[in-house]
C-alpha cells in the first residue's frame, strides 16, 4: 500500500512538472512576435531607392561579352557587397532581438529530491518557481529601444546601398575616362614617332642638327613614358571599379559603355545644408540612437521585483505550497542613472559634430564642383583655340607656307588639350558624384 501511494505521487510530481513547462512554453510562443525579418530589408531597399538617383534592375546580370554599362555594374555590385550582406544580416538579428525582448523574463524552476538516511520511510520533495517581474512595466522601453535598433540597422543598410551606387557610378565614369586618355597617349606616341622620323631624314640631307635628333628622341621617350602612366592608371581605375563590384578578383576583359552626361548644379549652398539634414542617412541614424538613448532612461533603474511559488513535502508526507517574492535593492541605481544620461549625451554631441561634418562636405564639395567647373570652361576654349591653329596650320602647310614637321607639335598640343579637358570633365564628375552622396544620395526633390 505505502508502495502504490509512493508511486501515485511520483506521478503527480510528473505531471506537475509537465503542466509547468508546457504553460511556459504556450505562454512564450504566445507573446512573442515574428522573426521574418523580408519586409525590414525590403524597407531599406526603398528608402535607398528614394534617394538613388538610378534604378537598380536586380535581373540585370553581368556578361563579359556585352560592354558594361553603369546599370549592369550597379546591379552587381548590390547582390555581391559583403558589407551589404551584412548589413542585412545584422537586420534580421534586430527582428529576431525584438521578438525576445517582447516575451516575458525566462522562469527559473528548480526541485530537489531527498534521500532519507537514517532508516525511517519517507522522503521530502522540494520544487521553487521563481518569476522576476520587472519585465512588465520595463517592457515597453525595452520594445521601443529594440525598434530603434532595427531602425538604425535599416538605415544602416540604405546607407550602404547608397555609398555602393554612388562608389560604382564614380568607378565606371574613372574607367571610360582613362579609356580615352590611353588613345590620347597612343596618338601622342604615333606623332612624336613620326617627328623623330622626319627629324632623322632631315639630319641625313643636312636640314637638322644632331641637337635636334637627340630632342625628338628624347620627346618620344617622354612620351612613351606617359602612355605608360596612362595604362597603369586605366589598370588601376578597373581595379577599382572591380572591387566596388565586389569581384576584384575577376580578370575579364570587357568594353566600357560610358554614362550619360551629368546636369549642372545650379542651387545654392544654404539649400544644400537643409536637404542634407533631412536626407542623409547617416544622420538618420545618429537621430534613431538619439531615440534609443532616451528610451532606455527608463531602463535605468528600474524595481527588481520577483515572485516565487515551492512546492514542499516533508519526510511524513505533508505538503504545502509557500508563494514569496523578492524585492532587490539596487545600489548602484544612482549610477545607472548618470550612465544613462551620459550615453544620451554623447549621441547627442555625436549628432551635432556629425551635422556640423556635413555642413563642412557640402560646402567644400559645392566650392570644388564649382571651381572645376570653372577650369572646364576654360580648358574648352584652349581646344577650341587649339582646333582652330591646327586647321589654320594645315591650310598653310597645304599652300606650302609651312614645313610639314610643324604640324606635328600643333597636333601633339591638341591631345595635350584634349587630355585636359578630360581631366576637368572627371573632375567635375567627382565632385558632382561626391557632392551628391553628401547631401543624402540624389538631387531629386531639392529645390534648384
Amino acid at each position: 500500500m505505502e508502495f502504490l501511494k509512493r508511486r501515485f505521487l511520483r506521478n503527480s510530481r510528473t505531471n506537475l512538472l509537465k503542466t509547468i513547462h508546457y504553460s511556459a512554453a504556450l505562454l512564450l510562443t504566445g507573446c512573442a512576435s515574428s522573426i521574418d525579418a523580408t519586409k525590414d530589408v525590403q524597407s531599406a531597399q526603398l528608402l535607398a531607392s528614394e534617394r538613388l538617383p538610378v534604378q537598380i534592375d536586380p535581373s540585370l546580370t553581368w556578361n563579359s561579352s556585352n560592354p558594361l554599362t553603369v546599370e549592369v555594374a550597379i546591379a552587381y555590385a548590390v547582390t555581391h557587397d559583403a558589407l551589404l550582406q551584412r548589413d542585412f544580416s545584422i537586420i534580421v538579428q534586430r527582428r529576431a532581438e525584438i521578438a525576445q525582448t517582447e516575451l516575458p523574463a525566462n522562469p527559473t524552476i528548480t526541485g530537489a529530491f531527498g534521500i532519507a538516511v537514517d532508516g525511517l520511510s519517507g522522503a521530502p520533495l522540494i520544487l521553487n518557481g521563481v518569476q522576476n517581474l520587472s519585465w512588465l512595466w520595463t517592457r515597453p522601453e525595452r520594445i521601443a529601444a529594440a525598434e530603434q535598433t532595427l531602425q538604425q540597422a535599416i538605415l544602416t543598410a540604405a546607407s550602404r546601398i547608397v555609398d555602393v551606387v554612388s562608389k560604382v557610378r564614380l568607378t565606371h565614369f574613372e574607367v571610360a575616362t582613362k579609356i580615352n586618355l590611353v588613345q590620347f597617349a597612343k596618338e601622342d606616341v604615333q606623332l612624336a614617332s613620326e617627328a623623330l622620323e622626319i627629324t632623322k631624314e632631315l639630319y641625313v640631307v643636312g636640314e637638322a642638327s644632331e641637337l635636334e635628333t637627340d630632342n625628338a628622341t628624347i620627346s618620344l621617350l617622354k612620351s612613351k613614358h606617359a602612355l605608360k602612366e596612362q595604362q597603369e592608371q586605366f589598370d588601376y581605375a578597373v581595379l577599382n571599379l572591380l572591387h566596388a563590384m565586389g569581384c576584384p578578383e575577376s580578370t575579364t576583359v570587357f568594353d566600357l559603355v560610358p554614362q550619360q552626361p551629368l546636369p549642372a548644379i545650379k542651387c545654392d549652398e544654404e539649400v544644400l545644408f537643409a536637404f542634407a539634414v533631412d536626407n542623409r542617412l547617416d544622420l538618420a541614424t545618429q537621430r534613431a540612437m538619439i531615440k534609443q538613448r532616451s528610451v532606455e532612461l527608463g531602463l535605468a533603474n528600474p524595481p527588481l521585483v520577483s515572485a516565487s511559488v515551492m512546492f514542499n513535502e516533508n519526510f511524513n508526507n505533508r505538503k504545502a505550497i509557500l508563494p514569496g517574492a523578492g524585492i532587490t535593492i539596487a545600489l548602484d541605481g544612482k549610477a545607472k542613472e548618470a550612465v544613462a544620461n551620459a550615453k544620451l549625451k554623447q549621441s547627442e554631441l555625436t549628432y551635432i559634430d556629425s551635422m556640423r561634418n556635413a555642413v563642412r562636405d557640402v560646402r567644400k564639395l559645392h566650392e570644388a564642383y564649382t571651381a572645376s567647373i570653372e577650369k572646364l570652361t576654360i580648358d574648352e576654349g584652349i581646344l577650341r583655340t587649339t582646333v582652330d591653329s591646327l586647321q589654320r596650320s594645315i591650310e598653310a602647310t597645304n599652300r606650302g607656307e609651312l614645313n610639314p614637321l610643324t604640324l606635328i607639335p600643333i597636333k601633339r598640343n591638341l591631345i595635350q588639350a584634349k587630355q585636359h579637358t578630360l581631366f576637368d570633365e572627371l573632375d567635375v564628375a567627382t565632385n558632382y558624384l561626391q557632392l551628391e552622396q553628401a547631401i543624402g544620395g540624389t538631387f531629386k526633390g531639392i529645390e534648384q
